[in-house]
């Protein structure tokens, strides 16, 4: 610095040495009990000593360096040493001069005092501290690196899962639909705003707000079976791990913070599904995902043991909307203030359901919730953890995109994303603009149906699809033979038949167990089998004129099969219809418990087996190498029809599916046929022949006659078995209503006065004409002994309100007359103090 033209040089220096380490101890602990401020008052007079100490070994160490000092008295003996250290270079005269009178023009020094200090860059330099290093410093990632998403690793999940995923369950590779969301949900666009933990110790502020708008909310659109569940629930279980792992203070987390992610499913048996799949990514994670605990609460449990479960915490709880919302309303246990993912699957089911309004009261109660959280002393890190969501993400996962899904969708969902299995969209009208680029010659179908414009339809393209068209009295022996040609094609293939009622599925599930058991024989039974084949071949059977007499005596010498019944307590039966096939029923009337153990006894199977079930199985279960459905009711519409079939040929893998329908139900096809859906044809005879080719039939008109074999055999056991029989009835019955209700735009396909009743009692193998069904033993029996039962009691009740009191035996009249037993009060037991003396 220049004072004036004097010439005076004022050169001021600082020292140099290390600086003192602040360290701030106005801090106090406060809040929880005394022995936590205790600890956290110790823990930070030990930093605080620690970092004293550290900076006094600093200081003497830069003492006893003895650096040069920018103040020296003697710049000549500077240059000597330097020299003598062959560090200097010689320089002209002339040019030092020039470079001199430059560099006392740029830094401020005068240029009339002619001496310069040349020095070496590398030598007598302070030495450099080597600063620690924060954790996971190695392994960060660029935040504007191009992500892989063609594997699971270069998409950055943690690697214990991925490890679990190929070795116990397969999965190697991501699908489409799984490469588009699982990016955006674990946050790999937010990276570049990320700020260290550090960073927020040190009161630096971090914008939460910023962070909160660059995180979406997600819509996941895709066919069904491309694993929308993993879709989530690796991002969840990656992001939970992450935060809990890099924790640089607080206490380690556990299952007392509460819920983090909510899975609300639309039926039980989805909700167990989506249980037992959190179950193994917790149980891949080892010691690390300990505190992380999945649950599940659904109808039909008690709820007093769910209370207890929310009470200990559960980190990833899976649900129906029903018991949800009862416990958000009154279990106070129920801890929700960390919540940060709420996922609604199988949306557009949960809407058919009639959940909409349950829905909207579980968002406005989780809402308010939210505004109330309350901070948990000890658990800091894991609330600001930057690994984990600033805000709760919604997440919605449908096949199909309906105006009311969308509705749902700009209502739940803050600056969503809707992702696709081919790209990503800003909005829900660019996807369906996108999504219903349709043929020309598809949009001009000239059925006569007001198809929604706003629907989309998709499946994967290794399904095989095909109908088979069939008259109502060969649906039950095609059924037989369907499932004979695919286990013998596949011995261990496991099949789902789709029917439309409850009693169907127990008559089917109970006829195809037991009806072929070989009877004893005895000249009763063939007496019986002689009437049955005379009957077959007179044709008597199709309008149920059989002879009275023969069908009594039937029923007389019925053999040992009449004591088979229908046990609640079997989970699956082994098939006498179908060899080497175990049988498993599944339907809404079931109890839970028998719910879960057949759902879980399928999908562990490991062997030849079918599964007879409504559509409480269509939607979203992911029931493993399922290779075939088939379709014995037609589906209540065109979205029943995607998620049926698309329990098979899931992640990559082949299946077929089969739809059977009746002659005046072909219509059906050009419907499906609008939406990209047509089935191949498969003709009866087809299937009919190829059965009858593999149990040794040598002409190609003997098929005829097997599957006359199989339909007697069939109607017989009914006949026998008065369980069969009561089954049969109630299934027929119970059919019919369930095709009355089809929508009204179906109506003109599925017309219940085109059924011929008749012919449609064969396919529950009855020999008794509709007037006589209808007369036996279905629903409406059922429902009046109810009533009957009901009436009962109340008259038993209202006869015990009019008994008259007793009477002590001092009031009773010298007049009365009758029992004079019914005036008396009941004894009293004698004490031991009590004495009749």
């Amino acid at each position: 610095m220049s004072a004036g033209d004097d010439g005076i040089v004022l050169n001021f220096a600082t020292d140099i040495g290390p600086t003192r380490t602040i360290i701030p101890i106005n801090q106090k602990p406060r809040g929880g009990r005394w022995k936590h401020r205790m600890e956290e008052r110790r823990k930070i007079k030990s930093d605080i000593w620690k970092a004293r100490k550290e900076t006094d070994k600093q200081r003497i160490g830069a003492s006893q360096a003895k650096h040069t000092d920018f103040r020296a008295s003697d710049p000549d003996t500077l240059v000597q040493k330097e020299q003598s250290q062959q560090a200097l270079t010689t320089v002209d005269d002339t040019s030092r001069e020039k470079n001199a009178s430059g560099r006392a023009n740029n830094a401020g020094f005068s240029s009339h005092t002619g001496r310069h200090i040349v020095s070496s860059l590398f030598t007598r330099n302070p030495e450099i501290p080597t600063l620690p290093q924060s954790d996971g410093q190695e392994n960060r990632v660029s935040s504007n690196a191009v992500v892989d998403t063609s594997s699971f690793e270069g998409i950055g999940l943690n690697t214990g899962m991925l490890e679990y995923m190929n070795n116990k369950m397969d999965i190697s590779k991501p699908t489409a639909i799984q490469q588009n969301a699982i990016p955006m949900l674990i946050g790999k666009s937010i990276q570049n705003l990320l700020t260290s933990a550090d960073d927020i110790k040190n009161g630096e502020e971090f914008d939460v707000e910023r962070v909160a708008d660059v995180e979406h909310d997600i819509f996941i659109q895709a066919a069904t079976g491309s694993g929308k569940t993993l879709s989530y629930l690796l991002p969840i279980f990656h992001r939970l791990v992450q935060a809990s792992t890099s924790a640089t203070s607080g206490q380690p987390p556990s299952r007392n913070l509460g819920t983090f992610a909510i899975v609300l499913t639309p039926t039980r048996e989805l909700a167990q599904q989506v249980l037992e799949t959190a179950q193994q990514l917790a149980q891949s994670m080892g010691s690390r995902s300990n505190w992380i605990v999945p649950g599940i609460v659904i109808g039909g449990d008690k709820k007093q043991s769910e209370k207890s479960r929310l009470r200990k915490g559960v980190t990833v709880l899976a649900c129906t909307p029903g018991r949800l919302l009862d416990h958000l309303e009154n279990t106070q246990s129920f801890v929700v203030d960390h919540l940060k993912w709420l996922v609604l699957d199988e949306a557009d089911r949960l809407l058919e359901l009639g959940f909409e309004e349950t829905l909207t009261k579980i968002l406005a109660l989780l809402d308010e919730k939210a505004k109330r959280r309350v901070r948990v002393l000890g658990h800091r890190t894991m609330e600001t953890s930057l690994e984990l969501p600033r805000r709760r993400i919604n997440v919605l996962c449908s096949a199909t995109l309906r105006d009311n899904v969308k509705r749902l969708a700009n209502e739940s969902l803050h600056n969503p994303r809707f992702v696709s299995a081919t790209r990503i969209y800003g909005s829900a009208e660019a996807a369906a603009e996108e999504a219903h680029a349709v043929d020309a010659t598809e949009e001009n179908s000239v059925l006569p149906m007001d198809v929604e414009n706003d629907e989309n339809f998709s499946l994967p393209s290794q399904l095989v699809q095909k109908a088979v068209i069939m008259p109502a009295k060969l649906r039950l022996v095609t059924l037989v033979a369907q499932l004979r040609n695919t286990l013998r094609r596949q011995p261990t293939s496991k099949i789902i038949v789709f029917m439309a009622c409850t009693d169907s599925v127990d008559f089917m599930y109970f006829l195809l167990a037991h009806g072929g058991i070989v009877q004893e024989a005895n000249d009763a039974q063939m007496q019986a089998e002689d009437l049955f084949k005379t009957l077959d071949s007179n044709g008597n059977t199709d309008d149920g004129n059989e002879s009275d007499d023969g069908f009594k005596g039937g029923r007389q010498n019925a053999p040992a099969t009449a004591e088979l019944t229908l046990r609640e307590e079997d989970i699956s039966l082994n098939s006498s219809v179908v060899p080497g096939a175990s049988l498993f029923r599944l339907h809404g009337s079931m109890l839970q418990k028998r719910r879960t153990e057949t759902y879980t006894a399928f999908a562990k199977a490991r062997h030849a087996a079918v599964l007879f079930t409504t559509d409480v199985a269509a939607r979203g279960l992911d029931l493993p190498n399922v290779t075939s459905i088939v379709q014995f009711d037609p589906p209540s519409g065109v979205a029943s029809y995607l998620h049926r079939v698309g329990r098979t040929a899931r992640l990559g893998r082949s299946g077929e599916a089969s739809l059977f329908l009746l002659p005046s139900e072909s219509k059906y096809l050009t419907l499906l046929a609008q939406k990209g859906l047509r089935p191949d044809d498969e003709t009866m005879e087809g299937v009919l022949k190829q059965m009858a080719k593999h149990e040794g039939a040598r002409k190609a008109a003997e098929w005829q006659l097997r599957a006359g074999e199989v339909q007697s055999m069939l109607e017989r056991f009914v006949a026998f078995n008065v369980t069969a029989a009561a089954l049969a009835r109630q299934a027929y019955l119970s059919s019919i209503r369930a095709y009355a209700t089809h929508t009204a735009e179906e109506r003109h396909v599925f017309n219940v006065r085109a059924l011929h009743l008749g012919h449609l009692a064969k396919a529950f193998a009855l020999r008794e004409a509709p007037n006589q069904v209808a007369t036996g033993k279905g629903n409406n029996t059922r429902a009046d002994d109810t009533r009957k039962e009901n009436k009962e009691k109340r008259e038993r009740e209202l006869a015990a309100k009019k008994k008259p009191k007793f009477k002590r035996g001092n009031d009773i009249s010298e007049f009365a007359v009758g029992d004079i037993s019914a005036y008396y009060a009941p004894r009293v037991k004698r004490t031991k103090d009590s004495s009749l003396d």
